[in-house]
């Protein structure tokens, strides 16, 4: 298996919005309907920024890191559970 991480996407959740292609043009490209055309290997190490900036910016939380250990800090992998809260438990 690659150290290189995918980026995948949940096409019940995808609205076709494409703030994915918006956030990461170097690496995602639209379809006439709207819908993300996504790289078949790994996103390169060159583009992780521009790949993190789409999983965070989508705004149906359609697009994800394929493997759950490249999910660690992203927004995604928060609200499925995969990486704890942040945030500070009140007292």
């Amino acid at each position: 298996m690659s150290d290189q991480p995918k980026l995948k996407v949940d096409w019940i959740a995808c609205n076709g919005y494409g703030v994915c292609e918006a956030a990461a043009p170097d690496l995602i490209v639209l379809d006439d309907w709207g819908y993300p055309v996504l790289p078949d290997g790994p996103v390169p190490r060159d583009l992780m920024r521009e790949a993190a900036k789409a999983i965070n910016d989508c705004p149906m939380l359609a697009l994800a890191w394929e493997n759950k250990e490249t999910a660690a800090g992203d927004r995604l992998g928060r609200i499925r559970g995969l990486v704890p809260s942040r945030r500070k438990a009140s007292s």
